[in-house]
């Protein structure tokens, strides 16, 4: 599939410009006249990276329940991809189902299809339909591609409405700060001068600050943002250093713990979801590789599945690593042992999903009151600052 964009033109002359992809520029003019716009200008290229249309997660939840409920109602499953392609919302959604039909009407696989198209729909969805095809159980794949892509919207979701107050709270602190520093302040510092007697050294290191916010704050912040540009850039562009941050990221004290819980959580629903539809257990290791994110863990998944093709037990494979908890190996073994692999795996899943939760939840209980008491203190800096040269200079005045 090439990229491309495209100027053209509906039957009552309005210009649309936009980006599509397909296998050549006269597969794209075919699928531009089958929406009613006639193909002006082609040219090969992608939209800038933040200018790419996005399907949102909800749009791929919606699909999926259609396309479970469609095909466990009989419907063949071209006739059953055009019906969600009529109802999508998105227009990028209802372009990308478009796609699938092309291609499922040229005579490839759905897996094959779904492939093709990267942007829009996850590994996941390729590998877990490829395994539904071969078994014959499409319609119970995509209910378990929904509850799998539930399950994430869901926890982002919790942490996006989280994170949300304290994320208000911290900006308000962080301007409450500096208009104190460029505003408040340099408005006492002649009256605090005046008093004619040695400040604290709370009202000195206040002046100071504000002195130095005023003059070299817009340098300061230049600074911090070519620094975390510069982090992002090389973390993103270095395998090395992409490592290395990862590693980093799992031995912090509290995030780490909850970082590791996270990607089990992944790993074990994952696995336990290819195994169920019946991929071989190597080729399921291998295939939730790409799945996590997190380059530690991601390598100790390779080394498993490495392991486990030189034939040691799965069990011990993990162990052998040292990234995965005691708790899982013992599961693990558990499962093997009496041949309910998947279901041990789906246990794991759901008990480090509740740890997960609840970690997330302590850590926003913490952070509310913790941006509070910051507030505070910062206020009563301030007041300290301000008020203790006052009190010091009246208390000299003799009656």
């Amino acid at each position: 599939m090439t990229s491309y964009r495209y100027t053209a033109i509906d039957k009552t002359g309005h210009l649309t410009r936009g980006y599509g992809t397909s296998d050549s520029e006269e597969a794209l003019a075919a699928s531009l006249q089958q929406q009613g716009l006639e193909l002006l200008t082609v040219k090969l290229g992608e939209p800038l990276r933040w200018r790419q249309p996005r399907v949102h997660p909800k749009m791929l939840i919606v699909f999926c329940v259609q396309l479970e409920q469609l095909l466990q109602a009989g419907l063949p499953l071209c006739q059953a991809i055009a019906v969600s392609a009529e109802q999508a919302e998105q227009a990028v959604m209802a372009e990308a189902l478009r796609g699938l039909l092309r291609d499922l009407e040229a005579g490839k696989l759905l897996s094959q299809a779904l492939q093709a198209q990267p942007k829009v729909f996850p590994a996941l969805f390729y590998q877990l339909v490829n395994a539904g095809e071969r078994t014959g159980q499409l319609p119970e794949t995509f209910g378990q591609l929904k509850a799998t892509l539930t399950w994430q919207f869901e926890l982002s979701a919790q942490i996006k409405r989280g994170l949300s107050y304290p994320a208000v709270l911290c900006v308000m602190v962080m301007i409450a700060a500096y208009v104190m520093l460029t505003f408040l302040v340099p408005q006492m510092a002649g009256f605090l001068q005046s008093l004619g007697q040695s400040l604290p050294w709370s009202t000195r290191c206040l002046l100071a600050l504000s002195e130095g916010v005023m003059h070299y704050g817009a340098y300061l912040l230049l600074a911090i943002l070519l620094s975390l540009v510069s982090v992002t850039l090389i973390v993103r562009h270095s395998e090395k250093w992409a490592y290395k941050w990862d590693s980093m990221m799992l031995r912090l004290p509290v995030f780490g713990r909850l970082l590791r819980a996270w990607v089990i959580t992944r790993l074990c629903r994952f696995l336990g979801l290819m195994y169920q539809a019946g991929i071989p257990l190597l080729q399921a290791l291998q295939w939730c590789q790409p799945l996590l994110t997190q380059r530690v863990m991601a390598r100790a998944l390779e080394d498993v599945s490495a392991r486990v093709q030189a034939g040691e037990s799965l069990t011990a494979s993990f162990a052998a690593t040292g990234q995965f908890p005691p708790l899982m190996l013992h599961l693990l073994k558990v499962g093997e042992t009496t041949g309910g692999l998947d279901r041990m795996l789906f246990q794991l899943a759901d008990y480090y999903d509740r740890d997960v939760q609840v970690r997330i939840q302590s850590l926003l209980r913490m952070l509310e009151p913790a941006l509070t008491i910051s507030l505070g203190l910062m206020l009563l800096f301030l007041m300290a600052a301000v008020m203790l040269p006052v009190y010091d200079s009246f208390s000299t005045i003799r009656y």
